[in-house]
C-alpha cells in the first residue's frame, strides 16, 4: 500500500488530443470559456483518486527559486516569464464522501484576505473547499494581471472517503504563452 503521508497517491495520464474528435472539442470549449488560445494548453491530464487517495495543497506554477539548480526547467519557464496561467478543473463524476478540492488560502469570512499558509498541507478543513459533482468545472488563476505568481492558488485534492468510491477529475493548464 501507499504511506499515508505521500505528497501525492492520485494516478494520472496525460491525453494527447491530436487528432481525437472528443478532445479536440475540449479543447475547444475551454479556448471559447477562457479566451486562451488552445496553444497555450498542454495535454488534459486524467487523474484518478481511489479510497483515501490524495494530493496534497501545492501550487500549479513552476517557481523559478525552487528551480534554482535546474537549467533545464529554467530555461523552460524563461526563468519565471512563462508559466501556468490558470488551470480550467474538471470533475468526471460525484463522490459521495470527501475528494473536495480545497484552497486552503482563499478568502473567506474569517479571512477576508486571503489565509495564512496553512501549517499542515493534508488538512481540508480550512479555506474554500469544491466537492467532486459530474460536470461541474472550476478555473482558477496561479499568475496574478501583473506577471506574478499567485500565493492564494495553494490547492490541494482532498482524500476519498467512500470506500467504494473513485474520483475521475481532469486538468487543464493553460500557459501566458504559447506551450507548444
Amino acid at each position: 500500500g501507499k504511506a499515508a503521508k505521500e505528497f501525492r497517491t492520485s494516478s494520472q495520464y496525460f491525453l494527447p488530443t491530436v487528432n481525437d474528435a472528443q478532445l479536440e472539442a475540449i479543447d475547444r470549449r475551454v479556448m471559447m470559456l477562457t479566451r486562451i488560445p488552445i496553444s497555450h494548453a498542454e495535454y488534459i491530464q486524467v487523474l484518478r483518486y481511489d479510497h483515501m487517495e490524495h494530493y496534497s495543497a501545492h501550487h500549479d506554477y513552476f517557481d523559478p527559486a525552487a528551480y534554482a539548480s535546474n537549467p533545464e526547467m529554467l530555461a523552460s519557464v524563461e526563468h519565471g516569464a512563462k508559466n501556468r496561467l490558470a488551470t480550467v478543473f474538471f470533475y468526471l463524476n460525484n463522490v459521495s464522501s470527501g475528494g473536495q478540492t480545497n484552497f486552503p488560502r482563499a478568502q473567506t469570512a474569517e479571512f477576508p484576505h486571503g489565509g495564512p499558509q496553512p501549517r499542515d498541507y493534508f488538512d481540508c478543513s480550512k479555506g474554500l473547499s469544491v466537492y467532486p459533482q459530474e460536470g461541474k468545472v472550476i478555473i482558477f488563476y496561479s499568475m496574478l494581471p501583473n506577471g506574478e505568481m499567485d500565493d492564494f492558488s495553494l490547492h490541494g485534492g482532498c482524500d476519498v472517503l467512500d470506500p467504494q468510491a473513485t474520483k475521475w477529475s481532469a486538468n487543464f493548464w493553460l500557459w501566458n504563452k504559447p506551450y507548444h
